[in-house]
């Protein structure tokens, strides 16, 4: 400045002033650093240098409300450099309070446009949506915006107490429904396994029935083929000898009785619907080859009316 009035911007190098008629002009600033520790640390500044290079500027923490009414404490970094000095210096009274102003009303309205939900899965979102809105605004003002950076989206201790809350019963919530899903597939292929044992089980049933009915039925048919051959082998025996099926039939049964007939109660008596000549003769030859029981009477022969006293 030259007798307090704007003169000339002095370059970088070896430059020439009047003493007491030129002076340089103050420019307060706020550098932006990184300390030892990694924390971010502001150094205010009243020099007449300015830095042209690339620089970082910290918004401070400030308070936002959301669309559901959350409030939320936001920290955004932005990267900068400054084009013409002669704008950064003149155009605003204060270009750090003009920075910090600006950058609090966009936050505003730009989380204010979205739940904190959105806002969390939306910071490149509104990152270059910050980036659009202070390229417009800070060109004016000789600042050149390279990019923005949300450094912090942190609710209130007792949002994030009841957002911890939240979370915990909705994992619960989604555990059980995870679990009640798992049982119910497990017990619909638990069912569906059981049904498939049943009904192979049944078929290897009806198969076994099947097989066993139609052993049983050939089994059936050789022994009615068997009977049958003997019979007719027996009826052609029969047939040769000059008897008849009812005799054969009859001389079977008298053989059977006389089988047994030793073991029932003595002194009884058998009627025989048969001619027993034939039998006598089988029974002489008895008599002949085991003899006769002696007893003081002899024994009369019974006349030949088909009764006769049992065997001894």
């Amino acid at each position: 400045e030259r007798l307090g009035r704007f003169a000339r911007v002095l370059k970088p190098g070896v430059s020439f002033i009047i003493p007491f008629i030129d002076s340089p002009r103050s420019f307060q600033w706020r550098m932006t650093q990184i300390d030892s520790n990694g924390s971010i640390v502001d150094t205010p500044t009243n020099s007449y240098r300015i830095d042209l290079r690339e620089s970082v500027f910290n918004f401070l923490r400030q308070e936002v409300f959301t669309k559901d009414g959350v409030v939320v404490d936001v920290n955004a970094l932005m990267y900068y450099h400054i084009d013409d000095v002669l704008k950064a210096v003149y155009e605003v009274d204060d270009l750090q309070v003009a920075l910090s102003n600006t950058a609090q009303t966009q936050l505003k309205e730009v989380f204010g446009n979205m739940t904190f939900t959105q806002a969390l899965g939306s910071q490149q979102q509104i990152n270059e949506h910050l980036i659009k809105e202070f390229a417009k605004t800070f060109f004016n003002w000789g600042i050149h915006v390279e990019r923005m950076e949300l450094l912090d989206l942190l609710p209130k201790a007792q949002t994030s107490q009841a957002m911890k809350k939240q979370m915990i019963a909705e994992r619960s919530r989604r555990g059980e429904f995870i679990r009640s899903e798992g049982n119910k597939a497990s017990m619909r292929l638990v069912a569906e396994g059981t049904k498939m044992v049943k009904l192979n089980n049944g078929l290897a049933e009806q198969e076994a029935t099947r097989k066993r009915s139609e052993g049983e039925a050939g089994a059936k048919v050789e022994l009615a083929r068997a009977e049958s051959s003997v019979l007719d082998s027996l009826a052609e025996a029969i047939i040769s000898d000059g008897a008849s099926n009812v005799q054969y039939q009859l001389a079977q049964r008298f053989m059977d009785l006389l089988k047994t007939v030793n073991e029932s109660v003595d002194n009884k008596k058998i009627f025989l619907p048969y001619q027993v000549q034939g039998l006598r003769g089988m029974v002489d030859e008895v008599m002949l080859t085991y003899g006769t029981e002696q007893s003081e009477a002899p024994k009369r022969v019974a006349p030949p009316s088909q009764q006769y006293s049992a065997l001894d």
